[in-house]
């Protein structure tokens, strides 16, 4: 039987389409392809600060001896506290069946502690200039990985400008059903015409 991979990224490339600034809507649709094509996107900067700034909270977290950031560290520091004594990038995956299809739902837990699942973001613009709440609440992330890992009882983004701290807390029941959201994505890239393109670049090994 075939089994084809589905990843929150993927959801989330698919989903910004529709929820992407006015006048975006183009680049975004180019974006989605190339991620569908799984052609390798040179890293941006925020991407680069969002590596950088967990790659420092896992070795705050673990003790590791570090110079501390000079402009980050505060945030560091915050994020560290809440995980420290978990384990960080856990591979999980679980099969899953929506419209006639059988798919593999893949992801990595930024980290799995006492079941609530965290995961670390890093915003590249001041709090003080954003609007924070419910920043994730239309994510595919969350319902993903209550999907994957069923025993989890909270989903928490940490978010961190650098300085100060966000959390944002999701629970299975608050949470949509990711066969619904898989379902709508299969929907959309039927009438796309690119179930193809996905059946040929996402099947599972």
């Amino acid at each position: 039987m075939e089994k084809f991979l589905i990843t929150q990224s993927l959801l989330s490339s698919w989903m910004y389409m529709f929820d992407c600034p006015e006048g975006g809507e183009e680049d975004a649709k180019a974006d989605f392809v190339r991620t569908l094509n799984r052609e390798k996107k040179e890293p941006t900067d925020a991407m680069l600060n969002g590596i950088e700034f967990e790659n420092a909270v896992y070795a705050a977290a673990a003790g590791v001896q570090r110079t501390p950031h000079p402009k980050w560290e505060s945030g560091i520091q915050k994020v560290a506290a809440i995980v420290r004594g978990a384990p960080v990038q856990v591979r999980v995956q679980r099969d899953i069946e929506v419209c006639g299809m059988t798919f593999v739902a893949y992801g990595i837990l930024d980290v799995l502690k006492a079941g609530t699942i965290y995961d670390v973001k890093f915003k590249n613009r001041n709090f003080k200039d954003v609007e924070l709440a419910g920043t994730y609440l239309e994510s595919p992330q969350h319902p993903m990985y209550f999907y994957i890992v069923p025993e989890a009882r909270e989903f928490v983004y940490l978010v961190s400008d650098g300085s100060d701290l966000y959390t944002e807390r999701y629970t299975p029941d608050t949470s949509r059903p990711i066969s619904d959201i898989i379902g709508e994505f299969i929907l959309s890239i039927t009438s796309m015409g690119l179930l193809d393109t996905y059946k040929e670049k996402w099947l599972a090994k």
